[in-house]
């Protein structure tokens, strides 16, 4: 169809021989490597900390900096 733009697909339902409905929606794009590993990164630093919290009540810092956790994956898992 021309005039509309890459990114829409156009859904046409019909009832008997006549074009009643018609649904626009946005394509979704795919995510890139870097965003699934993001995502699935801040997945696994809110599970850890959910962990901890149901183990000790608390988010164990300095333990984890013992355990050879990096300073940014620190500060992530506290923003998480």
């Amino acid at each position: 169809m021309k005039g509309l733009t890459p990114n829409l697909t156009v859904e046409i339902r019909a009832n008997s021989s006549e074009y009643k409905n018609v649904k626009v929606a946005a394509v979704k794009s795919r995510k890139g490597e870097a965003e699934l590993l993001d995502h699935a990164t801040n997945n696994l630093l809110r599970a850890l900390k959910r962990d901890m919290q149901k183990k000790d009540g608390r988010v164990n810092y300095d333990k984890l900096r013992k355990d050879g956790y990096s300073e940014r994956l620190l500060a992530k898992l506290e923003h998480a």
